[in-house]
């Protein structure tokens, strides 16, 4: 149920999805998040493999992978707690959704309490837009310092 809260919250407050650690793919290894918006797909799964692959990661061991089908927030801090990530890469999904109040610009690391976020466009839009790669790449690049 979503309200807008009255008094003292100047912000929305609405449930968080507590089980998404079950639905994570891959061993975390490297304690790299990835959430991507929509299903999993056979293209855009390619496409993330070439990307981390490229960043150095190999996605089924040093990641934990998270195909997010809802609009529903999640609670990103609870996974961190639970599974110990340093790094958050974000496929289409802005901060809010995933219980984050941050103000991060797509693109663009931002290192916050032990853990560097990276907000990109989906793998869809990419796969559709290819000069969405170039900005992605370079943001990679300096998250992962390659």
């Amino acid at each position: 149920m979503n309200s807008q809260a009255s008094g003292i919250f100047d912000f929305e407050v609405f449930p968080l999805n507590d089980n998404l650690a079950l639905e994570g793919q891959g061993n975390n290894q490297k304690g790299l998040f990835v959430a991507i918006a929509g299903a999993e797909t056979p293209n855009d799964k390619e496409l993330l493999t070439k990307m981390l692959q490229a960043a150095g990661f190999d996605m089924a061991e040093d990641t934990k992978v998270f195909w997010i089908t809802t609009q529903q927030p999640f609670s990103f801090s609870s996974l961190r707690n639970e599974l110990g990530f340093s790094n958050a890469l974000f496929f289409g999904i802005a901060p809010k959704q995933a219980g984050l109040m941050l103000d991060a610009k797509p693109n663009q690391p931002l290192t916050l309490s032990g853990v560097t976020y990276l907000f990109t466009a989906s793998l869809t839009d990419i796969l559709a837009n290819p000069t969405l790669k170039r900005p992605l790449w370079e943001g990679m690049k300096e998250m992962f310092r390659v």
